[in-house]
Parts: structure tokens; C-alpha cells; sequence
């Protein structure tokens, strides 16, 4: 067994089968006051203000490694993967060390080695605060889109159409809290695209061992109406070529062994890739695959972090797997469908509640806002909109004793 160092960020959970795992010995964590996650007795959990502070966390480390051997360090979220790479190298623990840890998880740095390789982009430039926006968009073209180099989900990302809307945006709360992040912005090309794909693989000394390419309902970024994706079949006509920039981009960026997940936009122009993240993806990615292929990508990250073979035995479903985000709108949840009622329905496999009466649901959305999760099949990816029809039709939610207004927008996909 071995002894492994945990990095966690405070607002993230992990599955409970990941930190049970038999190939763990002792675990230790260093994470922040008011962590989500649940640890039993037996881990030794370490407090630091930030696990993004690379110098509280390397001496957090040394004081655990004063008092017993660390065999590995794991990160599996951006936030703190380059301080888990930064480790690694200064302690010389094995693993992913930090020049391929900041690549995966510094957006800037990320595209830097990607458009190095030749990979299609969007045209990037890096910007210090709101203050250095404005020069970068002229030499890109507006509309762009700015965010912090290191973040997750759609926190702080904001879509700017002119440098009007950026002086007002500088003005209001939402920018005068992008100017106290502690991280540079990188300013993009705004990228007109009619769908956007992800792709999940496992690699394992430095080739793909697994991959699982699949499409958005719509595109993530100001999403509006139904979002969830689902995986391509073997015969969609952009399948091949998502294999290919997948690839190619792992290799650009240096991974030895590792999930990715990685995402990729349908332009006039050609695929283009968005960003890779060395983690697997959020919200029903994880389980829609494993329901798909029967490959658990949770798993093959903890063993690959571990130094040991991912277990990929790949059992695919004839039919086709999606996973739809059961919408909310903001307010107190005092209605809310049973997951007994969703499940009855013929194509549902499975339902994962997020969300109970008496929750409150915040109004400002993120990425994978819902009240939960709904994974069902269909026979082929045209179906989708039948599919959330039918599990609109069961779907009842109120917010404040009324019933929710929402929006429901159709995907069309191809």
C-alpha cells in the first residue's frame, strides 16, 4: 500500500470509493477551513489558507514528511495541481512534476504549448488585470473572452463585446472581483461555433490507453436552456479527427500518465480546441462514461497517480449513453420530483439528486447548475430531444411555493 499526500481544494467533493481505495495506506490531507469533504477519523487532514499557496503547502508537506515517509502526491483538481507538481519536483517525489502540472492547469501556458504543436486555437493573449484588456483585445478583435489563467467551471468568465461593455464591466461587482484574483487573465478570440465536444482519456506512459469523445447539448459557455452531452457513436463524422487533436494535444503538453479531459468547439472554420485539464471531467461526465464503456475514470486517475496500471476493461453499450442537468432557477426549493418517478421511465438508467426541498438555490449560476442529475439511452444522438422531453414531463420543481419558470430551449444536434 502506499502513502499518499492529498491536495484539496475546499469546495470540491471526491468520490467516497476514491479515498476507500485498498492501494491507499496512510492518507494525509492538506486542505482549507471549511472543506466539504468528509474525512474519517484515521486521515490526518492539515489546514493551510489556500492549497494554491505554494509556500503554506511546501511546508505543510515537510512537517509530514518529517514525521513519515510520502510516497505519492495526488491533486485531482486545477486549483491544486501545479502546487502538487511544484512538490513532486522540489521534494523529488515521483509523478507529474511542475512544468507539465502548470501546463495542464495555467490556461495560458496550456495554449502557449498547444498552438507550439500547431493545434488549432483560438488567438490568445495574457493580461494582468482588467486594466491590460482593453490593448490585447484590439491586437485579437472583439467580442473576447477573459478569465483567470488558473480557475474552474464559469467562475469569472465573462464574454466582452467592445471596450464599452469592458469599461462598464470594470465598474461593477462581478469585475471588481476579477481584479482581486491573485492569478493573470487571459484574453481569447470569442469563437462563433454551432457545438462543442469533450473528450476523456486515460494515458499511461505517454499513449492513449483509452478515449471517449462526446457533444454538449450546447455549447457551455453562456448555456441557455437544456445541457447535459452524450457519448458519440463509433460512426460520427467528427469522431476521428477528436481522437486525433486529443492526441496530439496530451503529447503537446507532456502527460505520462494521467486522465484528461479536454474540450473542443464546431466552427465554420474546423474543429478547435478550447482547453485539456489533466483530471476528469465535472458534473455527469464521470458516470455517463462508466455507464457507456464500463471504465471508471475516477479510478484509473487514482491508480495512475498511484504509479500503477489504470484498470481499462471497456464494455460498451450497444445503444447510446447521455446525461441531462435537471434545471433550476433561483430560490428555495419547496417541490421536487422523486427519484423513483424519474427512474420509472423507460430509458432512464440512473438518477443522482443534487438538490432537496429546502435547498437554496443561488442566483448566480455556474457551469453545472441543477437540482440534479438524469443518465439515459437512446439509439442514437437525434433522440436527445425526446429524451428530455420525457423527462420534462415527469419533472416537477418548485421555488418559493410557486412552480419554477424555466426555459426550455430544444438542443439540435447533428
Amino acid at each position: 500500500m502506499t502513502n499518499v499526500l492529498l491536495l484539496h481544494v475546499k469546495q470540491n467533493v471526491l468520490p467516497a470509493q476514491l479515498l476507500d481505495a485498498p492501494e491507499i495506506g496512510r492518507l494525509t490531507v492538506i486542505t482549507e477551513p471549511g472543506h466539504l469533504q468528509q474525512y474519517g477519523p484515521e486521515v490526518d487532514v492539515r489546514l493551510v489558507d489556500s492549497v494554491r499557496d505554494t509556500e503554506q503547502v511546501r511546508l505543510a508537506a515537510l512537517e509530514v514528511l518529517r514525521e513519515q515517509e510520502i510516497d505519492r502526491v495526488v491533486a485531482p483538481f486545477e486549483l491544486g495541481l501545479p502546487v502538487a507538481g511544484y512538490l513532486r519536483s522540489y521534494f523529488g517525489l515521483p509523478g507529474m512534476g511542475y512544468e507539465t502540472a502548470n501546463a495542464f492547469a495555467n490556461k495560458y501556458v496550456m495554449k502557449q504549448r498547444m498552438a507550439a504543436a500547431g493545434l488549432p486555437t483560438a488567438a490568445f493573449r495574457i493580461a494582468y488585470g482588467l486594466g491590460g484588456v482593453a490593448v490585447k483585445a484590439q491586437e485579437i478583435g472583439w467580442p473576447v473572452v477573459v478569465k483567470p489563467v488558473i480557475g474552474g467551471g464559469s467562475i469569472n468568465v465573462v464574454v466582452l463585446s467592445d471596450a464599452e461593455h469592458l469599461t462598464r464591466f470594470a465598474r461593477s461587482p462581478e469585475g471588481d472581483a476579477m481584479n482581486t484574483l491573485d492569478v493573470p487573465l487571459i484574453v481569447e478570440e470569442f469563437i462563433e461555433m454551432d457545438g462543442e465536444y469533450h473528450c476523456d482519456g486515460i494515458v499511461q506512459n505517454g499513449e492513449i490507453q483509452f478515449v471517449s469523445p462526446s457533444l454538449y447539448f450546447t455549447p457551455v459557455l453562456g448555456r441557455v436552456g437544456n445541457f447535459g452531452s452524450y457519448c458519440l457513436p463509433e460512426e460520427h463524422p467528427d469522431r476521428a479527427e477528436i481522437l486525433a487533436l486529443h492526441s496530439r494535444a496530451a503529447r503537446a503538453l507532456g502527460i505520462e500518465s494521467g486522465v484528461t479531459h479536454m474540450e473542443l468547439f464546431r466552427t465554420p472554420r474546423g474543429l478547435v480546441v478550447g482547453e485539456i485539464a489533466c483530471r476528469p471531467g465535472g458534473g455527469g461526465v464521470v458516470s455517463g462514461i462508466r455507464l457507456q464503456y464500463g471504465v471508471d475514470l475516477w479510478r484509473a486517475l487514482l491508480l495512475t497517480s498511484l504509479g500503477l496500471e489504470p484498470e481499462i476493461e471497456v464494455r460498451r453499450r450497444p445503444d447510446v449513453v447521455g446525461h441531462y442537468y435537471l434545471p433550476v432557477t433561483p430560490g428555495s426549493i419547496t417541490a421536487l420530483t422523486p427519484v423513483e418517478e424519474l427512474e420509472a421511465l423507460p430509458s432512464v438508467l440512473r438518477v443522482e439528486m443534487t438538490r432537496k426541498i429546502g435547498d437554496v438555490i443561488s442566483p448566480v449560476p455556474n457551469s453545472t447548475s441543477s437540482a440534479g442529475l438524469v443518465y439515459f439511452t437512446m439509439e442514437r444522438g437525434r433522440d436527445v430531444s425526446a429524451r428530455i422531453q420525457e423527462i420534462l414531463g415527469r419533472y416537477v420543481l418548485e421555488i418559493d411555493g410557486e412552480p419554477a419558470e424555466i426555459e426550455v430551449r430544444m438542443p439540435t444536434l447533428s
